[in-house]
């Protein structure tokens, strides 16, 4: 009886090739990634140099109406930002906004986004001009506080208005917003109501939750009522020198290397949202403090 014999498969050559590919992966990868640093790096470096020019062009240039500032300010201000398509969600959160204050205006709005704001670098070497803190829009004669990191809209109330001079000597400005102060709501707790009815049915624009907030009613100007609301579950507390007006005899008072006394106290900032109503219902500045709770 002849015996029969199987082939082996015979693995060397996918091992090998394997083998290449694995020193291959080692070798190659740290360089690309080393060429990604590198390419970013110079990208950054790039960024800096034209943000300085830009910077140091609008210094020596104070007046803000003359054209080299204007041209160099809307540089920079497109060059810091974030992309414009990271930028959407925050223009239609405005729109979404605009048409609760306006329900009976069906026109499209059109926020344009005007500049942003820094913080400073984490080792205080300077401005971190690659990390938005706060970007400003406008639209409708309204200005726009959003965060950068959520795009929502942290700040709302009348843009900045412009005037100058025409060629006859008259004087020209922007158009104020339309408000409306028709008197038919007359009471705080009408106000409120209404106010709260608006912050609810936008909370994923705002990102607040009113049920976690304490209300309070501050008073009225003609036509204008005031409120906010806290969230004692988010704050900040820091500790801070107080210097001058110090009774020596106080526990804890010292004197300072001038020879001042002086005494540490502690603050607390929490979350807080400040509303101001028209008596026709209208949310003419909101408010929201949730950046700037370290700033005591």
């Amino acid at each position: 009886m002849k015996m029969k014999y199987k082939n082996k498969p015979n693995f060397l050559p996918v091992i090998f090739v394997l083998v290449i590919v694995a020193i291959l992966a080692i070798v190659l990868v740290p360089r690309l990634v080393s060429q990604s640093k590198v390419v970013q790096s110079l990208q950054s470096s790039a960024k800096d140099k034209e943000v300085a020019e830009l910077l140091a062009t609008m210094s020596n240039n104070p007046n803000k109406d003359s054209q080299e500032y204007k041209e160099a300010r809307q540089k920079f201000c497109l060059l810091t930002a974030r992309p414009e398509a990271e930028r959407t969600k925050a223009v239609t959160n405005i729109k979404g906004f605009l048409h609760g204050i306006y329900p009976a205006v069906s026109k499209e709005f059109n926020p344009e986004f005007i500049c942003s704001k820094f913080n400073g670098k984490p080792d205080d070497s300077g401005t971190d001009y690659h990390s938005p803190a706060i970007e400003f829009y406008e639209a409708e004669n309204h200005s726009f506080e959003v965060d950068p990191k959520t795009n929502y809209i942290l700040g709302f109330g009348e843009a900045e208005r412009r005037w100058g001079y025409n060629e006859d000597g008259t004087r020209w400005h922007d158009p104020i917003p339309e408000y409306d102060y028709s008197g038919i709501y007359s009471t705080p707790e009408e106000l409120r109501q209404v106010a709260e009815r608006f912050l609810t049915e936008h909370k994923d624009i705002l990102g607040i939750d009113l049920t976690k907030m304490t209300y309070e009613f501050e008073g009225t100007k003609p036509g204008n009522f005031f409120m906010h609301w806290e969230d004692k579950s988010v704050s900040v507390t820091k500790e801070h020198e107080v210097c001058g007006d110090v009774d020596k005899e106080r526990e804890g008072a010292y004197q300072d290397a001038n020879g001042t006394w002086c005494i540490k106290q502690k603050s607390t900032n929490y979350q807080r949202i400040d509303i101001t109503i028209t008596n026709g219902g209208q949310i003419i500045i909101y408010r929201n403090n949730i950046n700037d709770l370290d700033k005591l």
